[in-house]
């Protein structure tokens, strides 16, 4: 089924939503949603809370764990370049960096048109565009992770964000 599923606002993916949803906010200080967009506004809907926009970005690509946690690894890396960077939009950080994690991991990615439809609307592909090369000049092009790394990063995100806090620094 494509869209939302009014049953399930997570579509199979809430814990691993919760957990990147947390990380995301406690990293750059997010609010759940972020302020409206500027007229005209692309958004002819509400704003999804962040963990509900993960979740349906999870179900919509149906990519392997690596590639979420990639993602959060380069924000992980970005805050550590920027530590005093704070995030008005969740949305934009995560949807950001699950892009360009996908197109490092994966050999057929989808093409940034995709994302549009993958963010829901939130964003318009010219967005899309600025957002991926803003990210990848943010990292300085330091965008592969090696793979024990993510492993070991992967376990600590998931016991250190596995409740609601407080979380280490």
């Amino acid at each position: 089924t494509s869209g939302s599923t009014g049953s399930d606002p997570y579509h199979g993916h809430e814990h691993t939503a919760k957990l990147c949803a947390r990380f995301v906010s406690h990293l750059f200080a997010c609010p759940k949603v972020p302020p409206p967009p500027a007229p005209p506004s692309t958004t002819p809907t509400p704003t999804p809370r962040l963990d509900h926009f993960i979740a349906y970005a999870l179900h919509r690509t149906r990519l392997h764990q690596s590639v979420t946690f990639a993602a959060l690894y380069l924000l992980q890396r970005l805050k550590a370049r920027f530590l005093a960077a704070k995030g008005s939009s969740g949305h934009r950080l995560f949807i950001s960096a699950f892009m360009l994690a996908s197109k490092i991991i994966c050999d057929d990615t989808y093409s940034n048109k995709s994302w549009c439809i993958i963010g829901q609307g939130m964003f318009a592909l010219r967005e899309i565009n600025q957002m991926e090369r803003e990210m990848r000049s943010y990292l300085e092009w330091q965008l592969n992770v090696d793979p024990t790394t993510l492993r070991d990063f992967e376990s600590r995100v998931r016991h250190d964000f596995a409740s609601l806090g407080p979380y280490r620094t």
